[in-house]
């Protein structure tokens, strides 16, 4: 088991480098386009930043083991909320902008509840996949029409000084980090389900065990690297929104393509426990939002001894 699991953690380092050079390239172009720093964090990051999952579900799926590819998702949305944001609280507590607590969450919210709902009959057909796929593109949509609308003079400045500074070279170098990234999710996704898949025979616990624990905890590692250097250089709207984003683009974009690829067959265990667990984890905090708009270090210390919990329900 030594050799799957050191092949593991070798897929884990290439899918975030490839994520990491992703994440790279699209946010350069999107910062070049004068996109704000909260647009950035709740669309382009996220979505970089979700790639490792949604690679590693696809692969799953295309293989058969759909246990994997929808632990990986639900997993990946308690540590973005309960790990992520709460490590990151503890470092200083974080303000959070007014549109994330009104629009954003409350997004978040809706869109894992539909997640809960489509998978009651024990499987995400590519109906319910098209669903999902509706949600993504008006949630896109949203998105696309603040940036116009809100920031339109911004752009059009930013645009008019990168005329002049030869702007074609740096889109040449961001476009070809966005292909080294691709190419390095698709390795490291390939190695990680693979591997996931002989350890949890040889271990004797489930693929979605296996998928909400281990590795979740590898593809969410690029939220929890991001948000934390974020509070460390003072961008609140970046930590929670990088997070809220991400949880949101992995059951609109994640689990929806993967599902329209090949129809994910769900566990009991996933609807009864997991995806209630997440969602009610969610949902207790928005009061706190909507009062303080303020995580502060002693919820931060609450929401990990809340995944604390659930890592040890898993395992036990």
């Amino acid at each position: 088991m030594f050799i799957e699991i050191l092949l593991l953690c070798c897929g884990v380092g290439i899918l975030l480098s490839g994520a990491d050079a992703l994440i790279k390239g699209a946010t350069n172009i999107a910062a070049r386009l004068g996109v704000s720093t909260l647009i950035i964090g709740l669309t382009v990051v996220a979505f970089g930043t979700s790639a490792p999952e949604l690679f590693v579900s696809v692969a799953a799926a295309i293989e058969g083991t759909a246990d994997i590819a929808v632990g990986n998702v639900v997993g990946s949305n308690i540590f973005n909320i309960l790990v992520v944001i709460g490590l990151t609280a503890l470092i200083a507590p974080v303000d959070v902008a007014r549109s994330i607590v009104h629009k954003d969450y409350p997004i978040m919210l809706i869109a894992l509840g539909i997640f809960f709902i489509v998978s009651i009959d024990g499987v995400i057909s590519r109906a319910d996949g098209a669903i999902l796929v509706f949600g993504f593109i008006s949630y896109l949509f949203m998105n696309y029409l603040e940036v116009t609308s809100s920031e339109r003079a911004v752009i059009e400045e930013f645009q008019e000084e990168e005329l002049e500074q030869k702007p074609e070279a740096k889109t040449k170098s961001a476009l070809l980090l966005i292909l080294v990234g691709l190419i390095g999710l698709i390795i490291g996704a390939e190695l990680i389900v693979e591997n996931a898949v002989s350890i949890a025979r040889k271990v004797g616990v489930s693929e979605l065990v296996i998928g909400v624990t281990l590795v979740a905890l590898g593809t969410s590692l690029p939220e929890l690297a991001t948000t934390v250097l974020a509070a460390r250089r003072g961008e609140p709207d970046l930590v929670v929104g990088n997070a809220v984003g991400s949880n949101i683009f992995n059951v609109l974009c994640v689990i929806s393509f993967t599902a329209l690829i090949q129809p994910l067959p769900v566990v009991r265990n996933a609807i009864s426990f997991d995806m209630p667990y997440v969602w009610i984890s969610c949902g207790i905090i928005l009061p706190m939002l909507f009062l303080k708009r303020t995580i502060g270090r002693h919820l931060g210390l609450m929401m990990l001894i809340g995944y604390g919990v659930y890592i040890m329900l898993c395992l036990g």
